[in-house]
This record gives structure tokens, sequence and C-alpha cells, in this order.
């Protein structure tokens, strides 16, 4: 493991350590998680704000974490901003070290948590899916105090960061094996959770938060013997608004795979079964054949692992939604 790294026994306890906890918390949800990996990175080095990020597609990032201080922000899909570091990052397909342009790269990032500090020192690694070169995500730590990451500072979060990838590419490669068992007869729209629908859960779910954290803090003043079940309380509003959010992340990658398989052709006949036209109707749209458009039919519910085309239908339409921009 740390060969070519340079780390000292310590480091290389703590990252060893780390490596088992994270394996062990894996199973409890994402949350947990990246949680976690917050608490290892910082005991490695200084840790005042950290996020992981995830990237959708090439113009698109999933905020699955972020966390500055006591500051917990609400996981969201964003634009992805090229200027910034994790735009950065993507586009080069290496991390980003503030001491390497005096922070001019995180400065034109999006301001998050507490924006009354700045930011002295900064690392943006990315995260890469295991085998190829693909970069999913990133994982950054930030400091207020100037010259805080050094070369061992960055091996470190870089090594962690690998190890989180290798763990979310094995969890997405299991989950596309247990699809290829399916019967296909589950309706397609189940695999998909539409973007609106995701958003209102994570902000109800905020609502909910924020009056636990009142209770809480108000136990937590009181001395009160309740106080343990109300922390737990808020720490599961924070995971089921990162799954939930997460949910929304996966279900649109692998309705983007299905729609992307199919041909250009199959994806003009795609998107009309969406609106719920009919064959005959497709094929006056289209000008086509029937025999043609019922060829079209079968193998897009083929590729789709289906076998009624309303099941296609409400994935595609699902899928088309969240990549057309409103009106």
């Amino acid at each position: 493991m740390t060969r070519g790294y340079p780390f000292d026994e310590r480091l290389v306890r703590l990252l060893r350590d780390g490596q088992r906890s994270l394996s062990a918390l894996a199973v409890r949800g994402h949350h947990a998680l990246y949680d976690h990996l917050r608490e290892v990175v910082a005991s490695a080095m200084k840790v005042d704000a950290f996020y992981v990020a995830l990237f959708r597609d090439p113009g698109h990032v999933l905020y699955a974490y972020q966390y500055d201080g006591s500051v917990y922000a609400l996981p969201g899909l964003r634009e992805l901003n090229p200027d910034g570091p994790t735009g950065w990052v993507f586009r080069n397909r290496r991390s980003y070290r503030y001491r390497d342009d005096g922070g001019a790269v995180l400065d034109r990032g999006i301001p998050w948590g507490d924006r009354g500090r700045r930011s002295a020192d900064a690392l943006v690694v990315p995260m890469r899916r295991t085998g190829t070169d693909e970069v999913i995500g990133v994982v950054s730590a930030q400091a207020y105090t100037s010259d805080s990451y050094g070369d061992a500072e960055l091996a470190a979060l870089e090594w962690l960061a690998e190890v989180l990838a290798r763990m979310l590419s094995t969890e997405e490669e299991n989950r596309r094996f247990l699809q290829t068992l399916d019967d296909g007869e589950r309706p397609a729209v189940t695999r998909v959770l539409s973007r609106s629908m995701a958003d209102l859960v994570v902000e109800r779910v905020s609502v909910v938060r924020a009056a636990a954290a009142e209770l809480r803090d108000a136990l937590e003043a009181a001395g009160h013997p309740l106080l343990e079940p109300a922390r737990e309380l808020v720490r599961e509003c924070e995971r089921l608004q990162v799954d939930t959010a997460e949910m929304e992340f996966d279900s649109y990658r692998q309705a983007a795979e299905r729609f992307e398989s199919l041909s250009s052709r199959e994806r003009e006949v795609a998107g009309l079964l969406a609106e719920g036209l009919t064959n005959d109707e497709i094929r006056e749209r289209l000008h086509i054949e029937l025999p043609t458009v019922k060829t079209h039919v079968g193998k897009i519910l083929r590729k789709y692992g289906v076998r009624q085309r309303s099941a296609a239908a409400a994935e595609i339409s699902a899928y088309l939604g969240s990549v057309r921009p409103p009106g």
C-alpha cells in the first residue's frame, strides 16, 4: 500500500484502519460511509470543510455530502461549473491543489457552508471507476489555515478517494448483475425516481431535520436523558436525504445507459412511445410502415428488459423529462 507514497508509520496505520472501518460501514448506506470518510480524513490531516461529489453526466454533479464545521448542507444536483475546482478535476482528470495557483480555481467555485470564512488551503482529488480512467466523482478537504496540506496529505486523500471509488464501483457492478436476474415483469417506472420527487423528499426531510436539531439543542442545554435519541433523529434525517439524492442519481445513470443503447431511429420511436402514441400514430408521425414500427418497439422492449410497452414508456418518459429543460 505504501509504495511510492510519502507516508510515515502513523499515517500508514490510520489509513489501514480507515480502510477497514469504511468497508464495515458500507452496508449502512452512503451517508454513514461519507461521514466516516470525513472522520478518517480528519484523523490524518486538518479538515475544516469537506465534500463528496459524484458526476451524473458531463454537465451535472451531485454534491452528495457537504460538511463545513457544524454546518450540514443539503445534498443537491447542480450544473457542473467548469471553472470551479470540481469542474477542473473532471476536465483535467487529476488532483487540484490550492498551493499550485494560490486558490484561483477554488475562488471560481460556488461558495457553500460558512461563507464568512475563506479557505486558505484545499485539496480536490478525483475518484476513478475501478480499472478505468473515468472520473466518477471527487473528494475535497479544505482548511482555514494556510499550508495545511503537503505531499503526504495529498497522497493520503488520493488513496482514500481510490478506496471509496473502488467501493462505489463494486456496488454498481453488483447492482447491475442483480438486475440481469430480474424477470422483467416489474414495472420499469419503479426503476426511475424523478428528480422532482427526489427534491421534494430532500426538502421536506430538511424541515423535519431542522425541527429535530432544535429539539436536540434544547435537550442538550437541559441535560435531558433523551438527548442521544434526538441526535440520532438528526443523523437519520441526514442519511435519508443522502440516500434519496443518490437514488435519483443512480436511476438517472441507469436510465441514460438504456436509452443510449437504442439506435437513433429507436430513440425517435421511444420518444413517441413515451408520449403514449399507438403504433399506428407512430407510423403516421414518422412516415414509416407499420411492421417497421412493430419491429422498433419490439427491440426497445427487449433492450429495456420488459414485456409491456407501458413499462418502457414510463421509464423513458421519466428519463426524458429529467434531461429536457422545463417549458
